[in-house]
Formats: structure tokens, C-alpha cells, sequence
């Protein structure tokens, strides 16, 4: 141990990869005190779209499929997100809509909760029957056992027409994913442009 540590001090010190600022945390609180701007901006037109992505690009370079996404999406849709996805695309000047960012960042992933309120509220507020109705569609990952509960909470909610990735869960039987495809319209992410005119193009 101590010849490793002798040979770390003749190291030369770790070099910065990066500089800047990022903005988070918007949660629930912060989105729903601008409640009056969004709907406004969805009555008008000026937002046509809400896109949840929760996911995780790696970073390997042929993982950047949230990040494509969110390049690829167009100037009147806004990103909500939470967990690690936004790591990669948060720092993407993405602008803004009317002074509302096209970014929201929820936070990590146990704060998808503020992700599934907004949604709440939003229904709430157009006085809509059915949380589907929402121009909301849904693009999330799963890999671990947070991301599954996460996933678990949208179906409990009723969310149908979920892109989930990168594949659909291979632990799922197949009664169990047949139930979940014809009853929710689960299905797996593909490509990035198809996706997001899928997504836009949604009813």
C-alpha cells in the first residue's frame, strides 16, 4: 500500500474536464407555482408537448439515446425528467418557452414523484377525466429495482402508451407482458426519430 501511495504523489494532479453552471431541482413546487404560464402555453399552443424521460445514457458513446432525443425533440415540447438521463443532455442549451425552460429537472429518481404530481395537477387543472388525455408521453429506462417501482406507479396511475428501454423487461413472462402490451400499450424504445414523431404526433 504504501509504494502505491508513494507512486500516486509522483502523479501529476487530475486535470478539469469541464466548467459551468446547471440548473435543477425544479420539483413539483417550482413547476406548479408557473401552473397559470403552463397552461396558458398549452392553451395557445406555444407548448405542444410534454416528454418524461427517466432514463440513463452511459457513457460509452453508442448510449446517448435520451440525449438524441432530447436534441431531436422540437422547440414547443418540454422535457421533464429525473434520475441520471439528464446527465448527459442538462448541460444541451435547449432554450425556453415563453420563460418556462425546456428542461425541468425533477431531480434523481426517487423524485419522480414530482414528475407523477405535475401530471396530477396538470389533469386537475384542464379538469380532464383521464390522466392519458394529457399531451404527456413517456419515455423512461429501467435497470434497477427504483426504476421498476417508478414504472409500477404510472400503471397504477393508468399511464398508457409508455416507451420503455432499452428493451422491454426480460424477467417479464410472456402472460405477463402480453397483459401489460394489450392493457397499457407498454413498448420498447427504437429508434430516436421515429420515437419523437411517435411522441409528438401522439393524440
Amino acid at each position: 500500500m504504501t509504494a502505491i501511495i508513494e507512486q500516486a504523489k509522483t502523479c501529476p494532479p487530475p486535470t478539469e474536464l469541464e466548467q459551468g453552471e446547471i440548473t435543477t431541482g425544479f420539483a413539483h413546487a417550482q413547476v406548479m407555482a408557473l401552473a397559470d404560464q403552463v397552461v396558458d402555453a398549452v392553451k395557445t399552443g406555444a407548448i405542444k408537448r410534454f416528454v418524461v424521460m427517466g432514463g440513463c445514457d452511459g457513457r460509452h458513446k453508442a448510449r446517448s439515446y435520451y440525449t438524441d432525443v432530447a436534441q431531436a425533440l422540437p422547440q414547443d415540447a418540454v422535457i421533464l425528467t429525473a434520475g441520471c438521463a439528464k446527465y448527459r443532455f442538462n448541460k444541451l442549451d435547449l432554450g425556453e418557452i415563453g420563460g418556462i425552460p425546456r428542461l425541468l429537472d425533477a431531480g434523481q429518481c426517487n423524485d419522480s414523484y414530482s414528475l407523477a404530481f405535475i401530471a396530477l395537477k396538470l389533469k386537475e387543472v384542464f379538469g380532464l377525466d383521464d390522466i392519458n388525455e394529457l399531451p404527456i408521453s413517456y419515455d423512461i429506462a429501467w435497470y434497477e429495482q427504483k426504476a421498476i417501482i417508478v414504472l409500477l406507479a404510472l400503471l397504477h396511475l393508468g399511464v398508457k402508451h409508455i416507451r420503455l428501454g432499452p428493451t422491454l423487461p426480460a424477467f417479464l413472462s410472456p402472460n405477463v407482458a402480453k397483459v401489460l402490451i394489450e392493457t397499457f400499450d407498454i413498448k420498447p424504445i427504437g429508434n430516436v426519430q421515429e420515437d419523437v414523431t411517435a411522441m409528438m404526433a401522439a393524440a
